[in-house]
């Protein structure tokens, strides 16, 4: 399975008055870990708005397994994909520190156009990107 792990100085900004890690970073640090993935492909996803496109999330969903207190310590973000079907894009991540799991969470995305709702196709408008994504998903089989 090819995964991409990004890791970043947790900071006291990122906690809350109690002390402990708030959950309102979570969906940045998803949107930053999937960014990298693709980047790690040779996929610009900020390019889309040049075809009128935008990556669109269909579901975020995470589960926080433990609730921890501030350090200064580095946590660890995995991500990797799951499925792709030439529509939609299902990515799952595990949140570490010290190799614990802290959260898991995954996301689920399809690419729209700017002036409509339905999603784009991958295989037919995108076949270079499609044809990655399949290939990193059929790898980890």
């Amino acid at each position: 399975m090819y995964e991409k792990t990004i890791k970043f100085k947790l900071q006291k900004k990122f906690f809350n008055k109690s002390g402990y890690l708030d959950n309102k970073y979570i969906y940045e640090w998803l949107n930053l870990a999937k960014k990298h993935f693709f980047s790690s492909l040779g996929i610009n996803i900020d390019s889309l708005i040049e075809y009128d496109l935008y990556y669109a999330d269909i579901e975020v969903k995470y589960s926080i397994r433990k609730n921890i207190k501030f350090e200064n310590q580095d946590i660890f973000i995995k991500v990797w994909i799951d499925k792709h079907n030439g529509v939609k894009t299902i990515f799952s991540y595990e949140f570490l520190i010290n190799e614990e799991v802290i959260i898991l969470a995954s996301s689920s995305h399809s690419i729209l156009k700017i002036n409509g709702e339905r999603a784009v196709r991958i295989d037919r408008n995108l076949p270079k990107w499609d044809q990655i994504l399949r290939d990193v998903v059929n790898n980890g089989k």
